[in-house]
């Protein structure tokens, strides 16, 4: 029932292709980055008996929850698969007739839950569309009321007695990145649990004809505990989208090809399915690098000519043809527009703490002042990047754009792929955590509990504060408290300008004490250096004079080792002396005595002869004479 045979005519809804123009006979069958829409259910494959899964929990539990990984397909399943089969009847338990309300938690999700249904009940013309705020503000009301808001609200859309309501809420991992991290929206925290709350009293009553069915990301599975009552009804029904096997990767690349009349040549095929291999988010970029070669396919071939290896290789292949069609949309922007694509980019898109990459829709007039540009210059840029061949941006391009539009990228892969973005997505990242740095650090000085910011952050803040030119709408996406940032980081930049002056005043002091100072020991210095000659001049002196005296020593010493000499001489001369007076002594006393001793013999000579003659003399006197 859903992969049908395209019927004659069917291909006027792309009208809006540029190449109908040159073969209206066959149009793109690839939608590229975005989700299939509902009524491209024909050209959807690869996903057959899953959605009977899907029902039959929806019609168990009067919720579902469809989960997989980014870029396995949970929109178009959804749109192709489960809301085609409820329009056909196939749960008839409260009547066949089925009304399908989609919408996204985004910044606000009440806010956005309420434009949802009113644009539903003016499009089924329950309501007359110039009444289309009254009803807005009615319904908004109802739902803030309380938890049975919705049931309120399916009573004031006045549905038939076989009416259904599905709810189907789209990218709701949405819920959880608002709540945590969106600046705009104080009380976040609060909408999104009362949110929460309003689905589950839908759901777990039976009263009133309401069905939900929500779209998420599994790996976001955890932050569902911190909602009361998700965690468990998400465990009682929900549907995990599989892996597709090889032979459902050819239907998603032979269906809608065939489908549109093409072919496709069996070794591109078996590229392409190469070229994918077990990575599932590759799904988006391989509609996108399909599109792009048919579109080539289409330009370039010959007569019966199928899709072939070189249409392929001439958008860029799997791995880059994503990249190039980006590039070449930027680069045929003038220099100003491609300011505003930067700007435009770079709102839309987002990275966690997680470095998980998120789409972030942001209205077009909040963008239009983020760029401080014309609303009007910023619906060029978003058309230029959505039209039909592209579909890089939401809405699709039929969709008439206004100051409220929500504009955001076709899926998260392009943030992976395209080399620009991811480059201006961490750029985003970085200044948005250098704010919240800086807005957490002002609001711990408000109340004391630190100091103001001296280099190095100081001067990171200033820089980014240069580069970024952050302004007022831009902050409050991050933190409302921006005049108190900005007032923190002047204050910080003043006090620290305040202490350079003065410690330039106190180094010039220091500079005219220390000339002062130079100049007295340069003085100092000559003078030192006058000293320095007189006193080597001195010390030549004194070393002649050393040198002299050293002479006189030395001949002294060699007097007095004369005179050592000498006296030694003296000394053995005095004892020679000594000796030879003993010896005369000595000789003295031997001839005194040998004097005494002839002396006495003299003596007695004399007395002798004394004697003697007196006796002669005697004798002769006797004698006559």
């Amino acid at each position: 029932m859903l992969n049908q045979p395209l019927q004659s005519g069917e291909f006027e809804r792309y009208s809006d292709d540029p190449l109908v123009g040159v073969h209206p006979q066959i149009a793109n069958p690839f939608p590229g980055l975005r989700p299939f829409s509902v009524d491209e259910c024909h050209l959807f494959f690869g996903r057959e008996g899953q959605v009977d899964k899907i029902l039959l929990q929806l019609s168990k539990n009067r919720f579902v929850a469809v989960m997989g990984f980014s870029g396995s397909g949970k929109s178009s399943l959804m749109n192709c698969g489960l809301v085609p089969v409820l329009y056909g009847g196939f749960i008839t338990e409260n009547g066949a007739n089925w009304n399908v309300i989609t919408a996204r938690p985004g910044a606000s999700p009440i806010a956005n839950l309420t434009d949802a249904i009113v644009d539903f009940m003016s499009q089924t013309g329950k309501i007359n569309p110039e009444d289309k705020e009254i009803h807005r503000a009615i319904v908004n009301s109802v739902l803030r009321s309380g938890s049975y808001g919705l049931l309120e609200v399916a009573r004031y859309v006045q549905l038939q007695t076989d009416e259904n309501i599905l709810l189907l809420i789209d990218q709701f991992e949405e819920l959880f990145r608002y709540q945590e991290t969106d600046g705009s929206n104080p009380d976040a925290a609060d909408e999104a649990h009362q949110y929460v709350h309003l689905m589950l009293t839908a759901v777990n009553q039976t009263k009133a004809p309401i069905y939900v069915a929500i779209t998420m990301r599994s790996d976001f599975i955890g932050n569902c505990s911190a909602f009361p009552g998700l965690t468990q009804i998400i465990n009682q029904s929900n549907y995990l989208v599989p892996q597709m096997t090889r032979e459902q990767k050819k239907m998603v690349i032979e269906g809608p090809i065939a489908v549109a009349g093409g072919k496709i040549a069996p070794r591109l095929l078996r590229t392409l399915l190469s070229d994918i291999g077990n990575d599932q988010d590759q799904l988006p970029i391989l509609q996108h690098a399909m599109m792009r070669t048919w579109d080539y396919w289409l330009m370039n071939h010959e007569p019966g000519e199928p899709i072939d290896i070189r249409h392929y290789n001439a958008v860029g292949k799997i791995s880059q043809a994503l990249s190039q069609h980006a590039d070449e949309a930027y680069e045929e922007l003038s220099p100003r527009q491609k300011e505003i694509a930067e700007v435009l980019f770079k709102s839309i898109t987002e990275r966690t703490q997680e470095n998980r990459g998120m789409r972030r829709p942001t209205r077009l007039g909040l963008i239009a002042q983020l760029a401080d540009a014309e609303e009007a210059d910023v619906i060029d840029i978003v058309n230029h990047f959505r039209k039909p061949g592209r579909s890089f941006l939401m809405p699709a391009y039929h969709v008439s754009l206004h100051s409220d539009s929500m504009v955001e990228i076709s899926h998260e892969s392009l943030m992976r792929i395209w080399t620009r973005l991811d480059s201006w997505v961490a750029e985003e990242f970085d200044s948005a955590q250098m704010y919240k740095r800086l807005s957490e650090a002002a609001a711990m000085y408000q109340i004391g509990k630190t100091g103001l910011w001296r280099p190095p952050d100081l001067q990171l803040a200033l820089n980014w504060q240069k580069k970024q030119r952050p302004t007022r709408e831009w902050a409050q996406r991050y933190d409302e408290a921006f005049e108190r940032a900005v007032v923190f980081l002047d204050t910080s930049r003043i006090t620290y300008e305040a202490e350079l002056k003065n410690q330039e005043m106190l180094q010039r002091r220091l500079l005219r004490r220390t000339r002062a100072t130079a100049i007295i020991f340069g003085i100092l210095f000559v003078i030192a250096i006058l000293f320095f000659v007189f006193a080597f001049m001195k010390k030549l002196e004194a070393d002649e004079q050393t040198r002299f005296a050293e002479s006189q020593r030395k001949e002294a010493d060699q007097q007095k080792q004369e005179a050592d000499k000498q006296r030694v001489e003296a000394e053995r001369l005095r004892g020679v002396a000594e000796a030879s007076r003993a010896m005369i002594e000595e000789a003295n006393k031997e001839l005194e005595k040998t004097l005494n001793e002839l002396q006495t013999e003299k003596d007695r000579a004399e007395s002798a002869l004394i004697k003697s003659t007196t006796g002669r003399a005697e004798s002769q006197s006797g004698k006559p004479q």
